[in-house]
């Protein structure tokens, strides 16, 4: 039998936190304006964040042309079992759920109308 979280979860520090944590293991690779956009959240807030975890050496972030992007750091002492927690966790949460299927997550076909 599969449980629903019916409310936040704040495991992290608080529910901004622990979604921007469940949204990049779920995503898998993202950017602070994309969970920005996502989770309906300022960028700085997003930002700030992204700098704890890095600092902490929970994700690991990357230039791509412009764009900082990051995901989970695989050298973290305890990625697998952060990971797999955070999987079982993201699958519970339907409304981040939503939020990430929403999102457009590859380019516009070139030439194609816009919206």
């Amino acid at each position: 039998m599969v449980t629903v979280i019916e409310r936040p979860i704040q495991l992290f520090g608080n529910r901004n936190r622990t979604a921007i944590l469940l949204a990049i293991r779920l995503l898998e690779e993202t950017y602070a304006s994309e969970l920005a956009a996502m989770l309906q959240l300022r960028v700085y807030t997003v930002q700030a964040a992204l700098a704890s975890f890095e600092r902490e050496g929970v994700i690991a972030g990357r230039l791509l042309g412009r764009t900082r992007r990051v995901s989970l750091d695989p050298r973290y002492v305890a990625a697998k079992e952060l990971s797999a927690l955070l999987w079982k966790l993201g699958q519970q949460d339907v409304p981040l759920q939503a939020a990430l299927a929403s999102r457009r997550r590859r380019p516009r076909r070139s030439g194609k109308p816009g919206l």
